[in-house]
């Protein structure tokens, strides 16, 4: 019996790692073939044009080229920047005038203490720490500063962080602190997420997957399901497992935040008839 063929499976670095474990998991479970390559979305995009490539999982900026008319694509799932702070801090929100102060370097108001923003009781005198992580762990600081700030250089007082753990362990200490990161803390941290509004008119939302999906929590840069038309046939146990429960923490580990299930299961509906 002739083996499968193989499917090969391109695009944003960002994803490397555990998603690729899990859909080769999968894939050895059903007797299907991948290969991965995941060296940046333009790479992958051009892979998939010049038919070297069978799917895509790409991240586009606002100038990169988006896929042409012989390929289909879907959005699976968002980045995102979250704004996090320690669990008794008195704020429940925060608008992207407020962050600008505290985070940008050239920005109308220069926030340095909790009660310029709003902060009340045993916060409001104390100075406001600022972090982020570096841009080497994925893209929630450039995702910030070129969505929130009006020119995206950082305050040079802004700590620039290796890893969501270390961010926590300061934020947790005595001197508190606001951050900048890719996903919500886990549960029992003792931190939590300001509900984030563009405008001080604006509604503020929590960053859920139905917030994002609708729009309404406005730092998001959409991830991309790409492949060529008329193939989704051809791959739909791949697809159908790539939007499945199962790999939706996968998927949220790396910083993206999953679709709602409803839209998922509507996505993989949209997918089969295509």
């Amino acid at each position: 019996m002739a083996r499968p063929a193989e499917v090969r499976i391109v695009g944003s670095d960002l994803l490397e790692g555990a998603l690729v474990e899990e859909l080769q998991a999968y894939a050895r479970s059903v007797d299907q073939r991948l290969t991965f390559d995941l060296r940046g979305s333009r790479l992958g995009l051009s892979a998939l044009q010049n038919g070297q490539a069978d799917i895509g999982l790409l991240v586009f900026g606002a100038d990169d080229p988006r896929p042409g008319p012989t390929l289909s694509s879907a959005v699976i799932g968002y980045l995102t920047s979250v704004v996090v702070v320690p669990a008794d801090l008195s704020l429940t929100q925060i608008n992207y005038a407020q962050l600008a102060g505290v985070f940008g370097a050239r920005e109308l108001n220069n926030f340095r203490r909790w009660s310029e923003i709003g902060a009340l009781g045993d916060w409001a005198p104390r100075a406001i720490s600022a972090m982020a992580l570096r841009r080497g762990n994925g893209l929630s600081l450039d995702l910030f500063r070129y969505n929130v700030l009006q020119n995206p250089e950082l305050k040079p007082t802004v700590a620039l962080l290796d890893s969501a753990e270390e961010a926590y362990q300061r934020l947790r200490g005595e001197e508190g602190g606001i951050a900048i990161l890719p996903a919500p803390p886990p549960p029992g941290t003792g931190l939590k997420v300001l509900l984030l509004a563009r405008g001080a008119s604006d509604v503020a939302y929590p960053p859920t997957p139905e917030n994002l999906h609708t729009g309404d929590y406005p730092l998001r840069l959409p991830v991309h399901l790409v492949f060529r038309r008329g193939e989704a046939g051809r791959h739909s146990l791949l697809l159908r497992r790539l939007l499945s429960d199962e790999v939706a923490p996968t998927l949220q580990g790396l910083g993206v935040m999953p679709l709602p299930v409803q839209a998922r299961n509507q996505l993989v509906f949209d997918l089969e008839t295509r």
